[in-house]
């Protein structure tokens, strides 16, 4: 492997790993923040019981839209982790590779 290739190697890797790791603070902070979400809600409601208003904010589209957004950051983290996991196999097939070629270099 060159050493321009390995430092292309190198800095997609960092990159990558970078981006899987803002993509998985987003998503766990939105997951953090599911019950303190529903409990502003609930607050906010006027009922007395504290069932109906949990289950007006459940209902309320401010949640859904918290859950939706918190699929979506999982999803796009999980999708970041995937590249990252997959530039890590890159990587590890191209010394693979390389060491294989030296091995038979010296095997001439």
């Amino acid at each position: 492997m060159s050493q321009l290739n390995a430092e292309k190697v190198y800095q997609s890797l960092i990159e990558s790993g970078e981006d899987w790791a803002d993509k998985q603070a987003a998503a766990e902070l939105l997951e953090e923040n599911k019950k303190s979400v529903l409990a502003e809600l609930a607050n906010k409601c006027l009922e007395n019981s504290l069932g109906a208003r949990e289950s007006l904010a459940l209902a309320d589209p401010a949640y859904r839209l918290h859950l939706a957004n918190m699929v979506d950051a999982r999803h796009a983290a999980n999708r970041a982790k995937v590249r990252y996991d997959a530039i890590k196999v890159l990587s590890e097939m191209r010394r693979t590779i390389e060491s294989t070629r030296r091995a038979e270099m010296q095997m001439r």
